[in-house]
């Protein structure tokens, strides 16, 4: 039983661990749309690694709209984006954040096994020190100028100075610093979605927009979904959407995850369709189709709303 289980866990974790890199390729384009590349070096000079460009793509005649702040997955860097829901948030009013954070190793190559066994609340702890930096997390090489809201107080700040057109300042509260949450959407794929939902837990983010986001355990042998999905959320869930394919391999506990967050039924997505021609010589395909293939768009427009 033992075997099975490690052998379950280590085949969605090798997949994950290369699964950003099997979205879209980033030589598209949106004609019409800003483009500005940022590297994090040059908003943060301490940061030295996982110095991949940040990329902003907006409508610089729309003034005041949402951003949606893009999480990939493990082992996925913003070279890689997901073109055709890119556009289709484009099209919906928001300016999008394509942010550069360390993405390897992700959440279930760490927190398995015997690490869960003395160790509970580690996907928890794994979560935190990758998104805020703020606490002790030996496992991962993660410091805290590499996490993902310092690089994005930075990225706007950097952006306020640097591309004033954008008037980028207005995403920062200006009493704390800290991101006007308000105004930002956050999303991703696998372990960004599940930094999404993290995000969430902690802050009230316009909205939740999670595609396959992380299923984190307690206990990976009985295969317990993780404490702090069934806290409460500071985001209401209303504003919380999630969807996967019902084929791929970890939807028994993606389906577990959801029912745990208490995220709406109708807020869940939940696809069926065939795997498209681009994802069908994977080892996981449906892993990535609810965000790639674009039969599920009406999908993405409900999860994604207005952005202005």
């Amino acid at each position: 039983m033992k075997n099975t289980q490690m052998s379950e866990e280590n085949q969605i974790s090798s997949y994950m661990n290369t699964e950003g890199q099997k979205i879209n390729n980033l030589s598209v384009r949106f004609p019409g749309y800003n483009e500005v590349h940022v590297k994090p070096s040059q908003a943060d000079p301490s940061v030295y690694q996982w110095d991949h460009d940040h990329i902003v793509y907006y409508d610089g005649a729309i003034k005041n709209n949402k951003v949606l702040l893009w999480l990939t997955g493990t082992g996925g860097t913003t070279r890689n984006v997901p073109a055709e829901f890119f556009k289709t948030a484009l099209n919906q009013g928001y300016r999008i954040v394509a942010l550069s954070f360390i993405t390897d190793p992700g959440v279930s190559q760490i927190c398995i096994g015997p690490k869960l066994d003395v160790d509970v609340n580690c996907a928890a702890k794994f979560r935190r020190q990758r998104i805020y930096g703020d606490t002790s997390f030996p496992d991962i090489p993660d410091q805290y100028q590499d996490a993902i809201i310092p690089r994005l107080i930075k990225l706007f700040k950097y952006l306020s100075i640097n591309d004033p057109g954008g008037q980028w300042s207005q995403y920062l509260n200006q009493s704390t610093g800290r991101p006007a949450w308000s105004k930002i959407a956050v999303g991703g794929q696998s372990q960004g979605g599940g930094m999404a939902e993290f995000i969430a837990k902690n802050a009230s983010v316009a909205r939740v927009i999670s595609f396959s986001g992380g299923w984190d355990y307690s206990n990976s042998r009985t295969k317990q979904i993780a404490g702090w999905y069934s806290q409460q959320f500071v985001t209401p869930l209303s504003n919380i959407y999630a969807a996967y394919h019902v084929k791929e391999i970890a939807s028994q506990q993606l389906a577990a995850k959801c029912k745990a967050m208490r995220i709406p039924s109708g807020n869940l997505f939940v696809g069926n369709q065939n795997v498209s021609s681009t994802n069908i010589n994977y080892s996981n395909p449906y892993h990535v189709e609810s965000l790639s293939n674009p039969v599920y768009k009406a999908s993405w427009i409900k999860m994604l709303g207005s952005g202005r």
